[in-house]
């Protein structure tokens, strides 16, 4: 029988569990605010929530309010009225202060200090206090882990005894979703037994993917993606390309780790346990899995641009994607990517070292094989006739039109079908092609530069045009076996003008076009 992760801790990064463990105390009420006011609100595109600064009491461990990137951020809660408070859950994002304080008063003017922290480490904390009447809280936070953040929370919980607070209820009467309050603590995994994969890939098989992407150590394993994942089954995605990633210090290093969550890095290595539980439960669900490792750069570099002088990087390398090819097997994967556009490593003069990481990695994994190649790397791989896929992450620019019509678009996809087919015949490769990644912002111009877009006007229509395009060019071409698009998250945040297509028109693109193709 499958082990099952132990979900009794309360989850503190980009995805939030509830405690399933929690004596229930009917003498004790949650507090519930009246208004709620921020010192400020972050405004950074694409990471920022809502800015809504009730989102820390609005019982939803969802939403969360986020601060610009500065030291003494508060958080000022109004009561409406005088009650007695006895317990305060701060239930911090990853963007926590180690140093803050809390503080009450009468009026919102004159303040008393209640308590003091000065080495907080973040997650969820608990603070017993002595009975305290009032009618404001405050929350001061004086200092950020991190100085490129600010500071961040889910939600701020508080609680007093029913007797002095006759006018509150227990908090599964104020929220009706929320059985317990937060709990302190990590998510704590535990290694998942192997459920058996969903059938060998044949060679003739159209693939309806997905890249399903994390940077964070246990997104994978939290209940919100198992949700996420069920519901993505639901739009005809019979393939899913599970991300995981390991760094590298900069463009020149030569040593490749997993990032610790504790490091202080905005992103950091899902975890082993995590990714098992993901690609349990994409099995599950009926989905073939492709474990897609990726190597990234902590200071933002990005992978394609650094070149590996020293042969150090790539014994670095296979141990990073022997240690994923070993998991794919374990986990019965049925497809495995050996790399992602790393365009500075597999130029003509390292074509030897990367035929050794493809052999090391058949040694240990039974499963076919590609590479992710960027767009416009793929022609300078002479390694391919090693592999079972040719694999492309297909941002071609298709226009230099910020409106184009679909016929423009279906046009700038023939000539990049016809170059594919013209290159296939002079290397005389017969390998079938994947799409590893491909996808349009949903915004003007998404077609120009689909790997971030050129405009900030939002233009879903466009990127659900470039869909239709898509597949309905590369569909009547026989080289061609399916599409994984970039991408879904296994969490709630916020949907941007950017390449995810959950809820939006392309999203409904695929779905169709991939049921379509399951018939054929």
């Amino acid at each position: 029988m499958t082990t099952r992760r132990v979900l009794f801790l309360f989850l503190f990064s980009s995805v939030i569990g509830f405690s399933l463990a929690w004596s229930k105390d009917k003498k004790t009420v949650y507090l519930k605010a009246s208004s709620v006011k921020v010192s400020s609100f972050d405004d950074t595109p694409g990471w920022a929530p809502e800015p809504n600064p009730k989102a820390v009491v609005d019982g939803n461990m969802k939403t969360r309010w986020a601060s610009k990137a500065e030291d003494n951020q508060w958080v000022l809660i109004n009561f409406g009225r005088t009650k007695t408070i006895d317990k305060v859950i701060l239930c911090w994002e990853r963007a926590f202060s180690p140093s803050y304080s809390l503080s009450v008063s009468d009026n919102a003017k004159t303040w008393k200090k209640i308590y003091v922290k000065k080495r907080s480490q973040g997650g969820i904390e608990t603070i017993g206090l002595a009975s305290v009447k009032a009618r404001y809280l405050r929350l001061d936070m004086l200092t950020r882990f991190n100085p490129g953040w600010g500071v961040s929370l889910w939600e701020i919980e508080c609680y007093g005894p029913k007797d002095k607070n006759p006018k509150d209820k227990p908090l599964s009467k104020v929220f009706s979703w929320r059985t317990s309050p937060a709990s302190g603590g990590d998510l704590v995994l535990e290694e998942e037994d192997p459920l058996p994969g969903v059938g060998v890939i044949t060679p003739e098989e159209f693939h309806a993917g997905i890249n399903y992407t994390s940077w964070h150590n246990s997104d994978y394993a939290a209940d919100t993606s198992d949700r996420i994942l069920s519901e993505i089954t639901k739009k005809n995605i019979r393939h899913i390309a599970i991300l995981t990633t390991w760094y590298q210090k900069t463009a020149e290093s030569t040593d490749i780790k997993p990032q610790s969550p504790k490091s202080g890095s905005n992103f950091d290595s899902p975890a082993d346990e995590a990714v098992g539980h993901a690609i349990n439960r994409s099995h599950a669900l009926g989905m073939k899995v492709m474990l897609k490792p990726h190597v990234d750069v902590e200071d933002g570099t990005y992978r394609g641009d650094f070149y590996v002088e020293s042969d150090d990087w790539f014994v670095s390398y296979k141990k990073f994607i022997l240690h994923y090819a070993r998991l794919a097997q374990k986990y019965n994967c049925e497809m495995f990517c050996v790399g992602t556009e790393l365009k500075g490593t597999t130029t003509w003069d390292r074509d030897k070292q990367w035929r050794g990481i493809i052999e090391a990695v058949r040694a240990v994994y039974t499963g076919p094989l590609t590479y992710a190649a960027n767009w416009d790397e793929y022609e300078q791989i002479e390694f391919w006739d090693a592999l079972d896929y040719i694999g492309i992450d297909a941002y071609f620019p298709l226009t230099d039109s910020y409106s184009p019509s679909k016929k423009q678009l279906m046009a700038g996809w023939e000539k990049r079908a016809d170059d594919i087919k013209e290159w296939l015949n002079k290397k005389k490769l017969t390998q079938p092609v994947l799409f590893t990644e491909l996808g349009y912002p949903s915004v003007d111009g998404a077609n120009v530069q689909p790997w971030i877009g050129i405009s900030e006007k939002t233009d879903r229509k466009e990127q659900a045009d470039c869909y239709e395009a898509s597949y309905q060019v590369l569909t009547k071409r026989d080289w061609f076996r399916g599409f994984y698009w970039w991408h879904y998250l296994p969490n709630d945040q916020p949907m941007q003008e950017d390449l995810r297509i959950r809820s939006k028109p392309a999203e409904k693109v695929m779905s169709r076009w991939n049921k379509k193709m399951k018939k054929k």
